[in-house]
């Protein structure tokens, strides 16, 4: 039998709110963390987990007693979920807004595997060197970080971190000045945590939204300001660079002890428990105060897992162009002047074994590009969501049918290659329809396409407009 794979106290956190179905950013502000530990957990998870993706992991994690413990199951289509997803645009995810769904089997319906890609993480942590030279002073040298041997960094007696954490503590202090006066005049309910005994208060009506509205702003407002304190605590550390491997293998079996020593690194940022310096945090929809992650042991860790993944991707960066990704992406969306801004490298969420760059436009949409074939791969819509339309501009189902064919057939070499062996299906919630060919009924069994068989999807709205794309039709050998 094999042996259940462990999982620390916080990728447990993070396990619950993946099996939820939120996205990075939404798993941050829950946890009180950047969105780059989160991703820097995610891939921890996959690699004990031994896969590649999001999707994958989640439906390994809701096959083993984890799922108990998370409580929550994975949504049933995607068309549910782009439809909750749609509803919940003006404000952040709220589980007594929009409580999950039962599901009851995983594996009647293909769908569900694509219901997380959909909710992933829409971060831009970037800060502008200009914003940061207003606030760096005078840095100070630090000692230099290594890959080996992790040492407390001193805290400089004069530091413009310290302005910068200041900033972070008033805006807590403004934001608790707020919750109290919401609680004496506002809607309230008041109960205690059924396992630790811990008193709760949950706001209610217009009082919950108020609060989850000041919340969501304070932890934009706080990410910016850790994002700048990170930088300033590199700028000053100015850590070595991890030496080249020489071989694929050798990389991979150094990332996996560059991982394993993050403990060392991350112990005293990811501690939950409360000590002298703490900012706790009031948790709206937990209804009590958590610690948050600042100061030096999270720029710390931050900087360590930076290095960690600048070191990974390097290879990959290495063969990208990115003026002509750029080029591409605007070719395809029919919009030469489309402003567009390089996120990341990561791997692919659907396709094993893949891996592109991530690259992000004014709303927010991201456009994922495959390393290998430099075709567009993927696009998720950006915070705007779906918008209304009016009935003036709503297109038939044959109109809507017609501009989805298109566009796939126009970026995907392999549909009309592979087409009349595809499974075809089509639906509509509220404004959005999706138009998908799937490779489902091949046997997959004993590859890598075996869990999410290839497929290509196309979501609309009804005006017409593209808002989501997933093609690995073109990515499997």
């Amino acid at each position: 039998m094999r042996e259940p794979v462990q999982f620390s106290e916080r990728e447990k956190h993070v396990i619950e709110f993946l099996i939820q179905g939120r996205s990075n950013k939404q798993i941050a502000h829950a946890l009180g963390v950047s969105v780059r530990a989160v991703e820097f957990h995610l891939s921890n998870i996959y690699a004990k987990l031994g896969v590649s993706s999001r999707t994958e992991a989640a439906l390994k994690l809701v096959e083993t007693p984890l799922r108990e413990s998370a409580g929550r199951e994975l949504r049933e289509s995607t068309v549910v979920e782009m439809d909750k997803y749609k509803d919940n645009v003006a404000t952040s995810f709220s589980p007594r807004r929009a409580p999950m769904q039962k599901s009851s089997m995983i594996g009647l319906s293909i769908l569900a595997l694509t219901g997380a890609f959909f909710l992933l993480a829409l971060y831009q942590m970037a800060s502008e060197r200009a914003a940061l030279q207003e606030v760096v002073a005078n840095p100070t040298s630090l000692p230099t970080l290594t890959f080996t041997a992790p040492t407390q960094t001193p805290i400089p007696t004069t530091s413009s971190k310290e302005h910068v954490f200041e900033q972070i503590r008033q805006l807590a202090v403004e934001y608790e000045q707020a919750i109290q006066s919401e609680k004496k005049n506002g809607e309230v309910e008041y109960s205690k945590d059924p396992q630790t005994g811990e008193d709760i208060f949950l706001f209610q009506g217009e009082s919950y939204s108020r609060i989850q509205d000041l919340e969501q702003k304070l932890w934009e407002n706080i990410n910016q300001l850790n994002t700048l304190y990170v930088q300033i605590y590199r700028d000053e550390l100015k850590p070595t660079p991890f030496p080249t491997q020489n071989s694929a293998e050798e990389s991979k079996l150094y990332y996996d002890l560059l991982v394993s020593q993050t403990n060392d690194y991350c112990a005293d940022a990811w501690n939950m428990e409360v000590k002298p310096g703490t900012i706790l945090i009031y948790r709206v929809d937990e209804g009590k105060y958590l610690p948050m992650g600042a100061g030096d042991d999270y720029a710390r860790c931050e900087t360590y897992g930076q290095m960690i993944e600048e070191w990974r991707t390097a290879p990959i960066l290495a063969k990208v162009n990115k003026d002509a990704d750029m080029a591409m992406i605007r070719q395809v969306m029919g919009n030469p002047d489309l402003e567009l801004t390089f996120q990341s490298a990561s791997g692919s969420a659907n396709a094993p074994g893949r891996s592109g760059v991530i690259y992000s436009d004014q709303t927010g949409a991201q456009y994922y590009v495959d390393v290998d074939t430099a075709r567009l791969a993927a696009i998720e819509p950006g915070l705007s969501g779906h918008p209304d339309i009016p009935p003036a501009e709503t297109k038939t189902m044959d109109e809507l049918r017609g501009i989805a064919r298109q566009f796939a057939a126009t970026n995907s070499p392999r549909l009309a290659e592979l087409e009349s062996e595809l499974l075809y299906e089509e639906n509509c919630k509220g404004t959005f329809c999706f138009f998908r060919w799937d490779y489902r009924n091949r046997d997959w069994t004993g590859t890598d396409w075996m869990m999410m068989p290839p497929f290509l999807q196309v979501g609309v709205l009804k005006n017409g407009r593209i808002a989501t794309y997933n093609n690995t039709l073109d990515l499997f050998e």
